[in-house]
């Protein structure tokens, strides 16, 4: 094995979301004749893919059970993109305590709360003495929800003693599902059936960060942030709004965010959906006979490495507007993406993110090391990044204090 040092490495290249990490990444001109490895179980499905990959990255073979193999591909890079989902079946703990004990940096996409949890309870101070930064929630969950707070709270400036209601309405998310999606859910439902997810854990706002009181411990005590037994309510700006099925993801990362700034005793998150997200994407789907008129029809039962249509992957969007509210005074922050929210955005964001990671100065962000947030982890340079990433034409971000 060659000792020369990596930019970054990608495990689980080969899954659907992987290979779409890789893609964009062979590309990216700040990769242009830098050293970055693909990796995974299977040789001859990573050889496969490091062919049609311009730039062919080098290929590690590495089984996550194998800690000595494990250990000596994180020391070849600073930072590991993790793809191998679920986190929580394929040792996906392996991998990030073995970035924590070493100083470098880790991002995944798993969405498994109680995984995340346990990776917390684990490696949190592990790698705050590392000077590793482990960054939760790599993707669309939950990187616009936890800079949107991040953002309009920054904007609103509300005294630290004053009580403030963020709240993510999400108005678009057009796209699909994947094989891996499915296998996330049934990850989820052997963790409840085994115990090892209770329903107290799923019910606590504060699940990512374990033994927390803070403003949302009594009322509403919800995973979303919304009312109790909540399904939709009329609302004034939107017309009306329901649940929204990533919102118990999104919100948790935005209160460990808030917790690591010590802002879970005034600050407090929810995240619905708009009625007209649910229009949007039937009216989508629909518009295009479900795919069957462009030959590639959407798979609602796909298999493990199958996900959105390539039509999908590129014609998808997402928008959610986050508004920070004190004392009758607002602040707004729209954050809005191209390509099917869970797959063609969300490796987008992935890989962006790793880069930041690896080539930018985020040293200013409020936390140096850590199991730690978008937000908390890198602030506003990814926010920077991911605003100029695909010569601007990626993500929008736009922040506004609305008059009253």
């Amino acid at each position: 094995m060659s000792i020369e040092p990596l930019v970054l490495i990608v495990y689980g290249a080969t899954g659907f979301t992987g290979q779409l990490v890789a893609t964009y990444l062979d590309t990216h001109p700040e990769l242009s004749g830098k050293p970055w490895a693909i990796a995974g179980r299977t040789p001859s499905k990573l050889a496969e893919l490091s062919a049609v990959l311009g730039s062919q990255p080098e290929t590690l073979c590495v089984d996550l059970n194998d800690p000595d193999a494990v250990a000596a591909m994180v020391a070849r890079t600073s930072v590991i993109l993790n793809c191998a989902g679920p986190y929580s079946v394929n040792n996906g703990a392996a991998l990030l305590g073995e970035c924590a004990r070493a100083g470098v940096h880790y991002s995944d996409l798993a969405g498994e709360g109680f995984w995340q949890a346990e990776m917390i309870e684990a490696f949190h101070n592990t790698a705050n003495k590392s000077g590793a930064k482990i960054v939760l929630g790599g993707g669309v969950d939950s990187i616009p929800s936890d800079l949107g707070a991040f953002l309009a709270s920054q904007a609103l400036d509300a005294d630290s003693d004053q009580e403030v209601q963020v709240r993510g309405v999400y108005t678009r998310y057009t796209g699909s599902f994947s094989g891996g999606t499915l296998n996330s859910g049934r990850a989820t439902a052997r963790a409840k059936k085994s115990g090892t997810y209770t329903d107290a854990m799923e019910a606590n706002p504060y699940l990512l960060t374990r033994g927390t009181t803070g403003i949302e411990t009594a009322a509403p005590g919800t995973a979303d942030g919304m009312p109790a037994a909540f399904k939709w309510a009329f609302d004034s700006t939107y017309g009306a709004v329901s649940t929204f099925f990533m919102a118990p993801i999104n919100a948790r990362i935005v209160r460990r965010s808030l917790t690591l700034r010590d802002e879970h005793h005034t600050t407090s998150y929810s995240e619905c959906a708009a009625a007209g997200m649910w229009m949007r994407v039937t009216g989508m789907w629909a518009s295009r006979g479900f795919g069957y008129f462009l030959g590639e029809p959407i798979k609602f039962k796909p298999g493990s490495g199958e996900g959105p249509p390539s039509w999908l992957l590129r014609d998808g969007s997402f928008e959610v507007e986050v508004t920070a509210t004190a004392d009758a005074q607002s602040a707004l922050t729209r954050i809005a993406g191209q390509g099917d929210p869970g797959y063609g955005a969300t490796s987008k964001m992935l890989a962006e993110l790793g880069l930041c990671l690896a080539l930018d100065d985020h040293s200013g962000s409020s936390h140096k090391a850590g199991v730690l947030t978008p937000s908390t982890g890198l602030g506003h340079t990814l926010v920077s990044r991911l605003a100029q990433a695909h010569d601007g034409q990626f993500m929008e971000f736009e922040t506004t204090l609305p008059a009253h």
